[in-house]
């Protein structure tokens, strides 16, 4: 029974998800929540404000475990690093009919089985139990026995069951019951209260964002067949909505079923290129349709807030799509969801203000119990004391510092639109100020978005024919070669203008021919349906009128490839056009077909930094009973015959190479992430000065077993020739003989997998008289160079050593490999990883799962990764990054948490900046406020021991014209116009912050204990007499004269501490106020200047002032001006001995670099300590006669046989 209660007490949300939670049933207990009130009483909430923080605590305390289904309480416990907890009430509503309750689209056997809904006898009616998570509804399923989303279609439906169950819509009575589980298809954002003021501004920025999103009128097709318009906000799942012919923005996720349509996804992707959607395959099987379809589901699917911009109705004549989420479960809910519950950012500087705000609630609770023992050996009232309690409680705990961090990052926020640059989730704005590793896109990121059509390079005869350059009135001849290049694209015409892909652009532009206006229909098999036509030009003489495209599979990045069923207008067969990454394209090619001098014509391109794209195509003709849309992908393409290279040329951006070269001169590490061609990659990562012209780069090419044959690394060295290019250098080890000096200068290298967890170089090669067997060579980047090799030993006595180890101590080294060959070393060779990790700088041919993978795997080694694309095939690596800024016109996007209108490079170094002069901020602000704190608790305890308290204006003095003015002008400062070469201390738990905290510290309480003790020493000093210490001052009545009565704050005390500890706050809100290098200077901070200033003559004012008002005020009384000159001598020693300390020690880097060095100190960051290990390592390995994995499994097959 226990067992059970404790399988029914917990439970998954969102399991398999990133927002998985585990979720624990709890039920509320009456006596136990008097008695929890009654603790909230007693504690003075200091039991509340523990229970805010630990929720679960709370839950605890008040409830009992219980099945989820009798929960009323539920606690929800992430899983990710945060671990974070917090519970969630649970409702109930009531639905009076069950037929189409929209979570019972499960079997009829497993609804018999399973539990019925609770129903309410009194009202007839069944109850319904939700709660909500982060503006999503849970609705307790009790057939599954689980908490699940409502608004959500079920994604184990097939493609089959997604034509069949909802391919003719619901009737007005289901969609009813339905929404009322469903709820709205709205996306309500509450405008915060004014008094929230610093968030206000935000919440009406979302509101007006997604208002238009609930008030959209939508066609929606009945099971009756009538058309009937609805608003979007009653739309559920299941509904089969039909586009329009006009524009239209999307009010929900759908999946298209029927005709076709182009979307532009730019708020998804943030790029604005026409994406081209086909409809849902209708396929007679039972696996779920997103997992049928694969990585290809997004070309069926159309997202919320995207836009329809144009239509290809089917046969029917309508375009429909079945709705799969509605609210904020569609993909414009999850944008409106990340803003309002931005994702927890793991900064160590965050952990490090927790333990030390920790720290200050047992110092203000050390204060507390100060407060009372003190006043208690005074016999100081109960009142009084009370009253001293709570004032020690508060002051040790600033609680100005979060309204002045959010105050700083509204200040960046602007700045950064300034720039061009906005932002969803502010506080990433401070983790840009510790990226050390920056990723590029490099198509429409490093280069030019748009691509110059350079030539064509025919195949003919089994071999390459002469390059084709589109030179004016130079137009293809017509055949397959000229067909491709103006049907295989996925452009469309809006408003009279062609848009698309920019590299399809500039193809079909170089064919010469024009794409039709006109709504265009053709017959294919009997059936009609709508095409794209494309014609010939003017200038164009070809035997044919032009080329219906009927089909398009859309291009895909994991796929690397796109293609198009075309058919010649007159013609009945069907032609299929393919274009893509030449090493896809001939897998789908007849292996006669492709040329001999294929790879060797395609390095030549590539070398000089074209972008290469291969061209196929084949007849066919269309099998009776088969539907065009019907067709799988993988059966038509195939048998393909070879027809050449189409090269493209893509210049750099101008900004491009100067903003690599600042980012190098910074030491950041930069990386390029791409999907094109690898040695084009090398070519541009070369030309772009992402790479030193000292610097050597190695060509990884890892290769999989197959069968016998074990996995093994080719590599290569890339040099650059006199003209810039890149050059393969077959030559990559060269082997001296000590006996007679022979070089080995043309050998492959292969790294072969050892049984003994080793992997050993094997350098192969056809010299018969040299008698030599293979030679072994450790992979060991530690490893000083190749020495020699004795031609007379075997292999068991040879010492050598890797390759390229000489480029470790001579200059830096870099790697360059593909995303597959990525996958490979990491599977097969893991100990090359942090090799890997620490120096490869261009991964080539990477689809957008493989990027995302990388960037993990370098935080993994505690790399603060930045990423920068353009959105389109970059969203995973954008959101995987700790900042990922994308590149384009809209202000906000899901693909990241940045968003860029500046279209090249030249906004990371100003995102970097700005999160640099953030991050100082931050922690010069903590730095403030503790020492706020701090010098507030001494002044404390000092007045406190002498039954003493300021005055409420002299409190107001400091918040109101010290603290505040600080909080709104510290922050006005500009980031540094330089980038400097290295990045600010991460952390607060630091040497050189501690040491400044407690210097400080230090300084306050040697100031304030002279003063407090020197002025007792003074002979006017006394603790009843205070008016008589200059000028006899009394307040005259008429002809009497009545002697003045000093309130309980008026004292010399009060007077000499508060000037000390006023000042005290100006000097170190001056000092910690940093400026270079990551900041502009103060004196460029006019308005902070100015308060510093006026703050400064304020006091000195109040100091030396004699005026009998401004006493009575304040709260201050006279005192000598001998003794007012000493008070000002002390504040401006201090002054000098904190801002000397300051500058010359605690912020002077070199000498604290000495220090760490002198005591061997360890670095935080794990990658660091890989390159320190990779530095000291240095010593030759010798390494033993090469066992491979073959051999071992034969000699353990063998072993087997003989017992």
């Amino acid at each position: 029974m226990e067992t059970k209660l404790k399988a029914e007490h917990h439970g998954m949300l969102n399991e398999g998800s990133e927002n998985e939670c585990h979720v624990f049933g709890y039920r509320t207990k009456r006596w136990r929540q008097v008695l929890c009130y009654l603790g909230y009483v007693l504690t003075l909430g200091l039991m509340r404000f523990l229970f805010y923080w630990k929720q679960e605590m709370y839950v605890w305390f008040v409830c009992n475990p219980c099945s989820l289904e009798e929960a009323d309480v539920l606690l929800i416990k992430t899983t990710d690093e945060q671990k974070k907890c917090f519970t969630k009430k649970v409702k109930s509503f009531h639905v009076a009919n069950l037929s189409h309750i929209a979570f019972l689209d499960t079997n009829t056997a497993e609804k018999q089985t399973s539990k019925e809904l609770p129903v309410d006898t009194e009202h007839k009616c069944f109850q319904v139990r939700y709660m909500y998570v982060q503006k999503i509804r849970y609705i307790w399923n009790p057939f599954k026995g689980m908490f699940q989303k409502s608004g959500v279609l079920d994604y184990t439906h097939s493609c089959s069951d997604i034509h069949t169950k909802f391919g003719s819509g619901f009737s007005k009575e289901e969609q009813d019951s339905r929404r009322q589980i469903c709820g709205s298809n709205s996306i309500e954002v509450e405008i915060t209260p004014i008094w929230k003021l610093l968030f206000r501004e935000q919440s009406v920025k979302l509101h007006k964002m997604v208002e238009f999103h609930n008030n959209v009128m939508v066609s929606v097709l009945r099971k009756t067949g009538d058309i009937e318009e609805v608003q979007s906000q009653n739309l559920i799942p299941g509904d089969l909505i039909i586009l329009p012919e006009k524009k239209m923005y999307l009010p929900c996720d759908a999946i298209q079923i029927s005709g076709g349509c182009v979307i532009n996804e730019g708020m998804l992707t943030g790029e604005c290129v026409p994406v081209t959607k086909t409809p849902l395959p209708c396929v007679d099987n039972y696996i779920p349709w997103n997992i049928h379809t694969g990585e290809n589901f997004k070309e069926h699917m159309l997202f919320c807030g995207t836009e329809v911009t144009k239509i290809k109705p089917d046969s029917d004549g309508l375009v429909k799509a079945v709705v799969l989420h509605t609210g904020f479960n569609t993909t414009k809910g999850d944008l409106v969801r990340s803003i309002l519950y931005p994702k927890p950012i793991k900064l160590k500087l965050y952990r490090d203000v927790f333990w030390l705000m920790a720290a200050l609630s047992l110092v203000s609770v050390f204060g507390l119990i100060y407060s009372v023992v003190v006043g208690a050996l005074q016999a100081a009232p109960t009142k009084d004391l009370v009253l001293m309690a709570f004032i020690m409680l508060t002051c040790a705990v600033p609680v100005s510092l979060p309204p002045a961090l959010a105050i700083c990052i509204l200040y960046s926020q602007n700045r950064l639109k300034k720039h061009g640059i906005f932002c969803i989730s502010p506080d990433r704005i401070s983790l840009c100020g510790q990226l050390n590793l920056i990723c590029f896109d490099k198509t429409g990121t490093l280069t030019e978005e748009g691509l110059d059509l350079w030539g064509i390079v025919p195949t003919g005869e089994n071999c390459f024919q002469e390059v084709h350059h589109f030179t004016s009135g130079c137009t293809l001849p017509w055949g397959p070669l000229l067909g491709a290049v103006a049907s295989c694209h996925s452009l469309i015409v809006l408003d009279g203008k062609i848009h698309g892909d920019p590299l399809d652009f500039k193809m079909f532009e170089g064919s010469g021919w024009n794409i039709d206006d006109s709504q265009a229909t053709c017959t294919v098999s009997g059936k009609c349906g709508s095409c794209v036509t494309v014609k010939p030009g003017s200038g164009s003489k070809v035997p044919v009128d032009g080329i219906n495209i009927l089909l398009q599979f859309p291009f895909s990045s994991a796929q690397q490839r796109m293609s198009v069923i075309a058919q010649i207008i007159g013609e009945e067969r069907l032609t299929l056009f393919l274009k893509g990454a030449p090493e896809m394209v001939i897998r789908f090619c007849k292996p006669e077909t492709v040329t001999p001098s294929f790879k060797n014509t395609l390095d030549y391109y590539t070398e000089q930094g074209f972008r290469v794209i291969s061209l196929a195509y084949k007849y066919f003709e269309l099998q009776e009973n088969v539907s065009l849309h019907n067709l799988k992908r993988e059966e038509v393409e195939s048998d393909l015959i070879f027809l050449g290279f189409l090269i493209m040329e893509n210049q750099l951006k101008p900004e491009t190479k100067p903003v690599l070269q600042e980012l190098n001169s910074a030491n950041l590490r930069t990386v390029m992430l791409t999907g094109d061609n690898c040695k084009t990659a090398c070519t541009v990562g070369m030309g772009s000065g992402m790479l030193r012209n000292t610097d050597t780069l190695f060509l990884l090419e890892a290769t999989d077993p197959e069968g016998d044959t074990q996995p093994f690394i080719n590599w290569q060295i890339v040099k650059r020739n006199k003209d810039n290019d890149t050059k393969i250098n077959e030559t990559t080890v060269n082997i001296s003989c000590i006996d007679n000096d022979i070089n080995f200068n043309t050998m492959q290298v292969e790294l072969d997998y050892a049984s003994s967890g080793k992997y050993d170089f094997t350098a192969k090669q056809n010299l018969p008289e040299l008698m030599m067997p293979n030679v072994c060579l450790l992979p060991s980047a530690f490893a000083p160079s190749v020495d020699a090799v004795a031609l007379n030993k075997t292999a068991e006595d040879i010492q050598c050593v890797a390759p390229w180890s000489h480029y470790v101590r001579q200059h830096k080294y870099h790697y360059a490999m593909t995303g597959k060959s990525y996958q490979t070393i990491k599977q097969y060779f893991p100990d090359l990883m942090p090799d890997i990790l620490l120096n490869g700088t261009i991964f080539a041919r990477m689809t957008p799962k493989q990027k995302s993978t990388i960037i993990e795997d370098l935080q993994n080694i505690d790399y603060y990764v930045g990423m920068c694309g353009d959105g389109a095939n970059d969203c995973g690596a954008l959101k995987a990054a700790h900042a990922g800024i994308s590149l384009s016109e809209l202000e906000a996007s899901v693909a990241s948490p940045f968003t860029s209108k500046i279209t090249n490079i030249t906004c990371m170094p100003i995102l970097l900046k700005e999160g640099r002069n953030v991050f100082v901020t931050y922690v010069s602000l903590f730095k403030y406020m503790v020492m706020y704190a701090f010098i507030a608790l001494i002044c404390m305890y000092l007045m406190f021991w002498e039954q003493t308290l300021l005055g409420s204006n002299q409190y107001l003095m400091q918040d109101i014209a010290i603290t505040i003015p600080l909080m709104l002008t510290m922050s006005m400062n500009g980031p540094a116009p330089k980038l400097a070469p290295y990045r600010p201390a991460g952390r607060l738990l630091l040497p050189p912050l501690l040491f400044s905290v407690l210097l400080h510290l230090c300084f306050t309480i040697t100031v304030q204990m002279c003063a407090y003790f020197v002025l007792q020493q003074q002979p006017w000093f006394s603790r009843s007499d205070v008016f008589h210490a200059c000028i006899p001052q009394n307040m005259s009545f008429g002809n009497e004269t009545t002697p003045l009565v000093p309130d309980v704050s008026q004292n010399f005390f009060t007077t000499t501490c508060w000037i000390i500890t006023g000042i005290n706050l100006i000097i170190v809100e001056f000092v910690f106020s940093k400026g270079r290098p990551f900041r502009q200077p103060i004196y460029t901070n006019y308005i902070f200047s100015m308060f510093v200033v006026l703050q400064v003559a304020v006091y000195i004012f109040f100091l030396f002032a004699d005026i009998e008002s401004l006493y009575r005020t304040m709260k201050i009384v006279c005192m000598p001006y001998y003794w007012r000159g000493i008070i000002f001598g002390m504040v401006f020693a201090l002054f000098a001995v904190a801002y000397f300390i300051e500058e010359c020690i605690l912020e002077n880097r070199s000498l604290w670099l000495r220090i760490y060095k002198k005591f061997n100190c360890k670095y935080l960051s794990q990658f660091k300590e890989l390159q320190k290990a990779m530095e000291m390592d240095n010593h030759p390995t010798v390494v033993q006669r090469k066992t491979t994995r073959t051999n071992m499994l034969r000699d353990k097959r063998s072993n087997q046989n003989s017992v």
